[in-house]
């Protein structure tokens, strides 16, 4: 038996410490390959390389929060004045369904506020930093490098490259949201949708935990396709056959292991800093 919920809100402190938690360990991991390829490369180089874990880590850390914050806020104000997004589940927690069009325009809007909020705090901060880097490269006889800098300067700063990146922002995510809602509905109803198990908790709904197989094919196949989607759009413009496949194949390996990922550290974190709660009424 099937049951659809509206995703009324989310809390924002166990969504915030649950998202950077993830985060975390996956900076980690992506400090500690980086660090081992450049250590291969150059042993000479492993030491300064290692310095980049700490900055890795803490760069994260500091982004995850504000983005995990602002989204959740964001959504839990959009909800309130638009279609939440709809999610319909199966008595084994099975996510069988996903509201297309509520989850395209809720993503891409909260994609687009974003992308404002950090387009003007840009505004605010990169002429103080890039007057600074650009009087020093003058300095030290770079005057070409300052050049180009001050003309990158220039063409972010037109009405034009902004309307650009705004729209942009809105369409594309809208689009590939879109799509992945639909191509994720149809390998859903092969019954092959990622199980979520979900208990109620100080009354919201928390996610318990996250069936890591089930996610990791459901949701790499979805990332696969949009992959292959792009990639054959982009081959129409020529490109060689060899790497064409290479990018296909590792588009879904890469989504497989990302979603495995993802509910591997989810299953980690949950129980030790905060499970995820949100706020699902029964339609």
């Amino acid at each position: 038996m099937t049951s659809i919920k509206e995703l009324k809100s989310i809390d924002l402190s166990s969504f915030t410490v649950n998202i950077t938690g993830i985060s975390i360990l996956f900076a980690i991991l992506a400090a500690i390959v980086i660090t081992l390829a450049i250590g291969i490369m150059n042993v000479s180089a492993i030491m300064v390389a290692i310095y980049l874990i700490p900055t890795i880590v803490v760069g994260t850390f500091m982004v995850t929060i504000y983005y995990a914050f602002s989204s959740g806020l964001l959504y839990n104000t959009l909800a309130k004045k638009l279609n939440p997004i709809k999610l319909t589940f199966e008595d084994n927690g099975e996510l069988v369904k996903i509201s297309t069009t509520e989850t395209a325009i809720m993503t891409s809007i909260i994609a687009t506020l974003q992308v404002i909020i950090f387009y003007l705090a840009t505004m605010l901060i990169l002429p103080l930093l890039l007057n600074t880097v650009v009087q020093t490269l003058l300095f030290s006889g770079q005057q070409m490098l300052a050049f180009l800098m001050y003309q990158y300067m220039l063409i972010l700063s037109q009405p034009t490259t902004i309307a650009i990146i705004i729209f942009g922002t809105f369409i594309i995510t809208f689009i590939l949201v879109l799509l992945g809602c639909y191509i994720y509905n149809a390998f859903a109803k092969t019954g092959r949708g990622a199980v979520i198990s979900l208990s109620e908790e100080d009354g919201m709904t928390a996610i318990e935990s996250i069936d890591i197989m089930k996610f990791a094919i459901a949701f790499g196949i979805v990332y696969g396709i949009l992959n292959l989607i792009l990639t054959l759009i982009g081959a129409i413009s020529g490109g060689d056959i060899v790497n064409l496949i290479i990018n296909i194949i590792g588009g879904f390996v890469s989504g497989i292991v990302n979603a495995a990922l993802i509910a591997l550290f989810y299953n980690i974190v949950a129980p030790r800093i905060a499970k995820i709660k949100l706020e699902l009424i029964d339609r």
